[in-house]
């Protein structure tokens, strides 16, 4: 595979993580969402047809993916029983039924980083048969391919708390709810 084609994958999740970090923008309503305002801000809450892609590209749906695709059993906020989540969320399915999940963590304080990456690296070698691990800015990449998802967990410091981006993404389409 060329070396181009090869860090896409990783940009895809570089964007993912920081779209689900940021949060919404500065000028956002301060209130609570009412159960209509979600309804109505939800992408599939009014039926779209699909932008066609790109010719050799990708077609995404502009629906949410299928709520009848359970997460698969490690995924969960038990995975680290000392942070607190912070935002957990589904991208939405491509047209062939895949897409990513992210739960994003926070740690207290007084946590270290091997707080966060010796339970991820622990829990990830259970998932996945090959572990790669990347350090790079203060942060700890750890990632691998289980069956038909790739996995990737990020731990480091975002904007002054320790936080931990905990991902996967279909590689082929999921399989059918029972």
């Amino acid at each position: 595979m060329p070396a181009s084609l090869r860090s896409v994958p990783s940009a895809l999740f570089v964007l993912t993580l920081a779209l689900v970090a940021c949060g919404p923008s500065p000028g956002a309503s301060k209130a609570s969402p009412t159960a209509e305002s979600v309804k109505s801000a939800t992408p599939g809450a009014a039926p779209a047809a699909p932008t066609p892609a790109p010719s050799g590209g990708q077609q995404f749906s502009a629906n949410a993916p299928a709520s009848t695709v359970p997460d698969p059993a490690w995924f969960s906020p038990a995975l680290l029983p000392g942070a607190t989540v912070t935002k957990k969320g589904r991208s939405p399915s491509d047209d062939q039924g895949r897409f990513t999940a992210q739960i994003l963590f926070a740690f207290p304080a007084s946590a270290s980083l091997k707080d966060c990456t010796d339970p991820l690296a622990a829990a990830l070698a259970k998932i996945v048969p090959t572990v790669q691990r990347e350090e790079k800015d203060g942060r700890v990449t750890l990632s691998g391919d289980a069956e038909g998802q790739h996995v990737m967990f990020i731990c480091g410091d975002a904007n002054g708390t320790l936080t931990a981006f905990v991902s996967y993404r279909w590689t082929q389409p999921p399989p059918a709810a029972p």
